[in-house]
């Protein structure tokens, strides 16, 4: 089977899925049954086309997305978002099966794999135009997620400001070169010099997607309220459509400016730094690990602003470290991240509680949570041989080239 096709095997089974959840969410053990089998289906197809578009590349090819008639590629770059994708929904899926067994949680399946079909047809569309719709359904789905009124409010209000960025760049793009396909722009831009602010009002819009700071209000608020498959899902997959959205605009049309290079590096500091202090200061632990996903969104845009960086300056060793050390990073945060938010969530299904001070003696209650959770809490906190350190390992060892 191509890699076009189970991409497009795994949109319909996450749309087939969402909507059969929803014709039975009265019942909802079987809604959340139904959602998270097809979800796990879906997202385990997503796992093989991310491997195989890697590891044989020769099997790769343009094609569609037949239930929306949406040109769609996949290659090297979007192969890792689909494998970080599907990595952290695989998990999330199984897991919210059981989720819909607690009697206070709601029915989710049709935002929860809504939000994963649009998810991976944001990362696979050649369209600019596209990928900008598709963001604007996931985060639409994201907002409904969070349960909370206030938050969903806020998330909602900066969700709509980010699309109307977007929105702007794609005006200003259109009216530049007549086109959102990105190949085509790509090829008009090397016929004259391109003006880098075109895309600007598009960085500022995934920027605040992808929760990268100062843009960050929406994000601790939506974890801390959401529900635990939620909550990983605004960590592994809607934050990470932000960045995907970053290196697009970066690298869409000609060679990127130097100053965007740099831009990137001073915001993928910032939001790394802040993000770990105020993690420092904070109980709930899902808001915690909300915190923590913004020093990781930080460190993950150190490596890409150093791989564009470098494309800017034709540095092949500062590209190539970046680059490695961002993706590399990329997929092992979706994987300690959700073991951490999915930890997190089946110790609330066994307490109740959410504040880390009442969460005394979890260890002899619940020694087998405890011990992933130790692992990915290392894993977060970098510490060698595990593979958080690796990823922000390479990543640093790009600033000495």
């Amino acid at each position: 089977m191509s890699v076009i096709s189970l991409v497009n095997q795994a949109v319909a089974w996450y749309a087939a899925s969402a909507v059969l959840a929803f014709l039975f969410a009265l019942r909802k053990p079987l809604s959340g049954a139904i959602a998270g089998i097809g979800g796990a289906v879906a997202s385990a197809m997503l796992v093989l086309a991310g491997g195989t578009a890697l590891l044989m590349p020769e099997r790769v090819s343009g094609g569609m997305l037949q239930m929306l008639h949406l040109t769609l590629r996949v290659g090297g770059v979007n192969a890792l978002w689909l494998l970080a994708i599907g990595l952290s929904a695989l998990p999330i899926s199984l897991f919210n099966i059981a989720w819909h067994r607690h009697p206070q949680v709601k029915a989710n399946g049709l935002l929860v794999n809504l939000l994963l079909a649009a998810a991976v047809c944001a990362v696979v569309v050649t369209n600019f135009g596209a990928l900008v719709v598709m963001a604007e359904i996931m985060a639409l789905c994201a907002a409904f997620l969070t349960g909370c009124a206030q938050s969903g409010k806020l998330w909602f209000a900066l969700g709509r400001l980010g699309t109307l960025l977007m929105a702007w760049s794609c005006w200003l793009v259109w009216s530049s070169y007549g086109t959102l396909e990105l190949a085509q722009i790509t090829q008009l831009a090397l016929a004259a010099p391109q003006n880098a602010l075109l895309w600007l009002p598009g960085l500022v819009g995934f920027a605040l997607l992808a929760g990268v700071i100062p843009l960050h209000g929406w994000a601790p608020q939506a974890h801390a309220g959401a529900s635990a498959p939620a909550a990983a899902l605004f960590s592994t997959v809607v934050m990470k459509v932000g960045l995907y959205g970053i290196l697009t605009v970066s690298l869409a049309g000609s060679v990127p400016p130097l100053w965007w290079g740099v831009m990137l590096l001073v915001l993928g500091m910032i939001t790394a730094f802040v993000g770990g202090l105020y993690a420092l200061m904070e109980h709930n632990i899902q808001r915690l690990l909300a915190y923590h996903t913004l020093e990781n969104i930080g460190i993950i845009l150190l490596g890409l602003g150093a791989f564009v960086t470098g494309v800017a300056t034709h540095n092949p060793t500062l590209m190539v470290l970046g680059f490695i050390g961002g993706m590399y990073h990329l997929i092992n945060h979706s994987l300690f991240k959700t073991t951490l938010f999915l930890g997190a969530g089946a110790v609330w299904f066994r307490t109740g509680h959410r504040d880390i001070e009442k969460l005394g003696g979890i260890g002899k209650k619940m020694p087998l949570i405890s011990l992933s959770m130790l692992v990915g809490l290392m894993a977060m906190a970098a510490l060698p041989p595990l593979n958080g350190f690796a990823g922000e390992w390479v990543i640093y060892q790009s600033f000495f080239k």
